[in-house]
C-alpha cells in the first residue's frame, strides 16, 4: 500500500523518466534519450530480418526481465542490448552487492554501460526475509575500485544503514564526470559538517533521506539542523536543480529542519519531496516555514515548473487540523500533476484541474470528514489515479454510502488504491467492490486491508474482485496487521489474461509473504478462472525465475510500513 510511494518511491520518482515498465504499463521514452545511448543504427548489424533500430524500439517497450530474455536469443541481440541491460543497475540486497560488484571488478567493460547505479547493502526494507549482513566499507571500496570505468554514470544512489565513508563521495566526484544526480540515506549517525557529500556542484537531482526503521518514540523530536555547507551546495552551486528530496521516514527518531529551503530558487525544479511535517510541542505545525506567509507558500509560488510534490506528514496520536493554510497566490503551481500529502493542502490549489495523481495515505480519512474531502475531490476534474486511506470503525455496518460518496467524486479513475488497516472482512469488501462500477475506466485496483487469520486467501479475494469488475487488467492485494512488529504480512499481484474474445481467462500470479507457520514464501503461478458453468479452478505452479539486477519493483510495498 503504498500509502503510496515511499522510500523507494521517492528514489524512483527522482528518476522516473529513466524507468521502463512492463508491457501492461508501457510507455515510450523520447527518441532523444535513445540516440546517444545506443549509437547509430547504421553501425550495428541487422538481427535476422529485423533492422537494428526496430529492435531498439521493441526493447524500449520491455521490462528489464524481458530485455534479458530477448538478449539471450542471439549474440547479435546480446551485443545490441548490452547498453539497455546495464543502463540501470540496482543492487537491492547484500548478496546482489557482493556478487555484482565482484563481477564488475572483473569485467570492467560492462561498467561503461552503467548510467544509474543504486546499491542497497544491508537492505533494511528487505521482506519477507531479512537481508544478510555485509560490511558497507567493503562495498565502498569496490565502488571506488571500478569508479574510473563508470564514465557514463549520471546517477548514484546509496541506500545503506549509514552514510558511506567520505572517500566515496570524493572519488565519485573526481572520476565520474557525468554524475549529476546523487541520492543518499542516513541512519543514526549525525551529519558531518565537513562531509564531502556537500562538495558537489551543478547537480540536477539530490536527495537526503532518513531511512525507515530507526524506531524512536519521541512525540516531538527536536528538529535537526542541517550543516551550512549542505545549503551552500544547493543554494549557491546547483542553480539547475530539477529534483530535490529532504525527508524522514523515521519521524519519531530523526527529523531535519529544512526551513532554509525557502531561500532557494531553482527555475527548473519539477520534483519536490519534503517532510516530515507535523505537530510541534506547542501543537503548531512545523517546521515553522509552513505557517509563515513568506515561507513555504512563497517558495512554491516561485517554482512554476513543479509537477510533483510530496509532503510527508506524521500526526502520531492526534488527528490533523481541519485546515492547513498554504498561502498560495492565484497563479501558483500551474503545472502540478501529482500531489502526495493531506487533503487540507489541496483546498487552496488555484489550478486543481491540473492534478492527475493524488495520494492521501499520510493519515486515514474518517467518515465525519467527507463533507470537506468530497468537494476537494470533485474539483480535481482530471484525476485518474487515487490512493486513499480510509478508516472504518465497525466492519459489520453498511458502508456502501461512504464508498459511494468517495468514488462518485472521481469517475475518471484508471488506477485506484484503497487502504484500510483496520479489520476489513468480506462484508465491507463486497460493499466496496460493488461501488467500483462508478469507475468505468478503472484498469488497476489495489487493496490494502487489515488482516485476520480466518480471511479467505488472496487469490480468492482477487477472483471475487474481478468477477464483479471483469474489465480490470490488474489487481494488487496486501494484508497488514497494524499492531504487529512487521505490519505487512502477505502481498499478491494478479495480472488478468483474457481469451481471444476478451473475457478474463487466467490470472498470472506473484505472491509472497509470511504465513501463520513456516518460512516466508515466494511463488509464481497461473490461476485458471472458473467459467460460467462453474468448472473447477486449476492452478499451474511455475518455477521462480532468477532476479534481474535492473529496475527495482518494490515501491508498491515499502511505503505502507512508513505510513502506519
Amino acid at each position: 500500500m503504498e500509502p503510496s510511494r515511499n522510500v523507494e518511491a521517492v528514489r524512483q520518482t527522482l528518476t522516473k523518466d529513466k524507468r521502463r515498465r512492463s508491457l501492461r504499463n508501457l510507455f515510450q521514452l523520447p527518441l532523444a534519450t535513445r540516440s546517444s545511448l545506443y549509437g547509430s543504427a547504421s553501425n550495428t548489424p541487422v538481427v535476422g530480418s529485423l533492422p537494428a533500430d526496430i529492435v531498439r524500439d521493441i526493447m524500449e517497450l520491455l521490462s528489464p526481465a524481458d530485455i534479458l530474455s530477448f538478449s539471450l536469443t542471439s549474440k547479435h541481440l546480446r551485443y545490441l542490448l548490452m547498453p539497455a541491460l546495464y543502463e540501470t543497475v540496482t543492487l537491492k540486497s547484500s548478496r546482489n552487492c557482493r556478487v555484482t560488484l565482484e563481477m564488475l571488478r572483473k569485467r570492467r567493460n560492462i561498467c561503461r554501460y552503467i548510467r544509474k547505479l543504486a546499491v542497497r547493502p544491508n537492505y533494511y526494507l528487505a521482506w519477507p526475509k531479512p537481508d544478510e549482513e555485509l560490511d558497507e566499507d567493503w562495498v565502498v571500496e569496490m565502488i571506488e575500485e571500478i569508479s574510473g570505468d563508470l564514465k557514463t554514470m549520471h546517477t548514484f544512489d546509496w541506500d545503506g544503514l549509514e552514510l558511506p565513508k567520505d572517500s566515496l563521495w570524493r572519488t565519485l566526484r573526481q572520476t565520474c564526470p557525468q554524475l549529476k544526480s546523487v541520492f543518499s540515506n542516513v541512519g543514526t549517525q549525525p551529519l558531518d559538517p565537513l562531509s564531502a557529500l556537500f562538495d558537489f556542484s551543478d547537480l540536477t537531482s539530490f536527495s537526503l533521506i532518513v531511512r525507515h526503521g530507526l524506531g524512536g518514540s519521541d512525540l516531538f523530536p527536536a528538529l535537526e539542523i542541517i550543516p551550512p555547507r549542505f545549503w551552500d551546495m544547493l543554494l549557491n552551486r546547483c542553480p539547475d536543480l530539477q529534483e530535490l528530496a529532504i525527508c524522514s521516514f523515521s519521524s519519531s527518531a530523526r527529523v531535519f529542519d529544512f526551513d532554509k529551503i525557502t531561500e532557494g530558487h531553482w527555475p527548473k525544479l519539477h520534483t519536490l519531496t519534503l517532510g516530515s511535517f507535523g505537530y510541534q510541542s506547542d501543537f503548531t505545525l512545523g517546521p515553522p516555514a509552513l505557517s509563515s506567509d513568506a515561507g513555504l507558500g512563497n517558495f512554491l509560488d516561485r517554482h512554476n515548473e513543479l509537477k510533483y510534490i510530496r509532503f510527508l506528514w506524521n500526526f502520531k496520536r492526534w488527528m490533523s487540523p481541519d485546515a492547513i493554510p498554504m498561502h498560495l497566490s492565484s497563479s501558483a503551481l500551474p503545472a502540478l500533476d501529482t500531489f502526495i500529502g493531506v487533503y487540507q493542502q489541496l483546498a487552496e490549489l488555484p489550478n486543481p484541474d491540473s492534478v492527475e495523481t493524488l495520494d492521501l495515505t499520510c493519515e486515514p480519512v474518517y467518515e465525519n470528514r467527507l463533507d470537506t474531502v468530497c468537494p476537494i475531490l470533485r474539483s480535481l476534474t482530471s484525476l485518474t489515479s487515487l490512493d486513499i486511506w480510509i478508516h472504518i470503525f465497525d466492519p459489520g455496518r453498511d458502508h456502501s454510502s461512504f464508498f459511494q460518496s468517495v468514488l462518485s467524486c472521481c469517475p475518471r479513475l484508471t488506477d485506484f488504491h484503497f487502504m484500510c488497516t483496520t479489520s476489513f472482512s468480506i462484508k465491507p469488501l463486497k460493499q466496496l467492490i460493488a461501488q467500483l462500477s462508478l469507475l468505468p475506466d478503472l484498469k488497476r485496483f489495489s487493496l490494502t486491508k487489515g488482516h485476520k487469520y480466518l480471511d479467505e486467501n488472496m487469490v480468492s479475494t482477487a477472483t471475487r474482485i474481478l468477477k464483479s469488475n471483469p474489465t480490470l487488467q490488474q489487481i494488487n492485494i496486501r494484508w497488514a496487521r497494524e499492531r504487529c512488529p512487521n505490519h505487512l504480512k502477505q502481498e499478491g499481484s494478479y495480472d488478468v489474461v483474457c481469451d481471444e474474445d476478451g473475457r478474463p481467462e487466467f490470472l498470472n500470479v506473484v505472491e509472497r509473504g509470511i504465513p501463520i507457520v513456516g518460512s516466508p514464501f515466494y511463488r509464481r503461478y497461473r490461476h485458471k478462472l472458473e467459467n460460467s458453468a462453474g468448472s473447477v479452478v486449476v492452478r499451474t505452479m511455475r518455477k521462480r525465475p532468477s532476479m534481474f539486477i535492473g529496475e527495482d519493483k518494490e515501491r508498491n510495498r515499502m511505503s505502507f510500513m512508513s505510513a502506519l
